[in-house]
């Protein structure tokens, strides 16, 4: 899942606007960005469908990207799929990212506690992203992989980001996110999601239960700069019926808010 398609668009239009802008690097990205919407290869066809390029231009894009090594085209199947090569940009972000690092051992020690995955996310336009996940030893695949989004307004992590922002900001990305049902319990509605994100604030953390995965509970709570903001959230995911939402309340929620607080506190003050 990824963020608002029309929230890029609206970016991209306002950014044309710029003397400075550089469409033809925009289109290069666009392709990239084309494989986070499901896994599988792609042919020039579907790049160029997710994309908006015409085939042409799709084309040439994926060429110079498989020349620079950032594409990989299989000989047989004339598809595209990403190369290793990607992973460098994953390992640049880390390797200066200051809130991974400070995290990164109490993400740790959070795991030990009931033997959880603890994931540490950040929000970006209308969704959360991964960026540092502690898998548990029976965790699935998908679920130890940094770099996963998941949409803002049905998430515990993005739920509690927004709760610890401005209420304009909230409204704005509640405002530009899809808002599609992912299970049979997504909350959908506008003010029902405004709701959540309040009482997320009104208890210090955010809760889903089955909200964006059948049968997850997920508890959430924020990392905040020296002004109260939140620019993170930890979020720990429990599954359905191992745990109960009870139980979640009772013994995750503390742990994710002590964490939280915990890397809070160590976090450089910001200017």
């Amino acid at each position: 899942m990824i963020e608002n398609s029309q929230a890029r668009k609206v970016s991209s239009e306002s950014n044309q606007s710029q003397t400075l802008y550089v469409g033809s690097l925009e289109k290069g990205f666009r392709v990239l960005e084309a494989f986070r919407d499901g896994p599988g290869d792609l042919g020039l066809t579907e790049i160029a469908a997710r994309t908006g390029l015409d085939k042409s231009a799709a084309q040439r894009f994926t060429n110079t990207l498989q020349q620079l090594g950032y594409l990989e085209k299989d000989p047989r199947s004339r598809r595209y799929r990403p190369a290793v090569r990607l992973m460098d940009f994953a390992y640049t972000y880390l390797q200066h990212d200051q809130l991974a690092e400070i995290a990164m051992s109490r993400l740790i020690e959070a795991s030990k506690i009931f033997g959880t995955t603890v994931n540490l996310c950040v929000l970006i336009d209308t969704a959360i992203i991964y960026t540092v996940r502690i898998p548990h030893e029976k965790a699935s695949f998908p679920a130890t992989v940094p770099g996963r989004r998941m949409p803002a307004f049905c998430t515990a992590g993005g739920t509690v980001i927004l709760a610890y922002r401005s209420r304009e900001e909230a409204e704005a990305v509640i405002d530009a996110s899809d808002r599609t049902a992912i299970t049979d319990k997504t909350v959908t509605d506008r003010t029902a999601v405004m709701e959540r994100i309040a009482e997320a604030r009104d208890r210090g953390y955010g809760i889903g239960i089955g909200q964006a995965l059948p049968n997850e509970i997920s508890v959430a709570a924020p990392v905040l700069d020296n002004r109260g903001r939140a620019i993170a959230a930890v979020q720990i995911p429990a599954y359905m019926p191992q745990w109960t939402p009870q139980e979640a309340r009772e013994k995750l929620a503390p742990l994710a808010m002590e964490t939280a607080r915990s890397i809070s506190g160590m976090l450089r003050p910001t200017e």
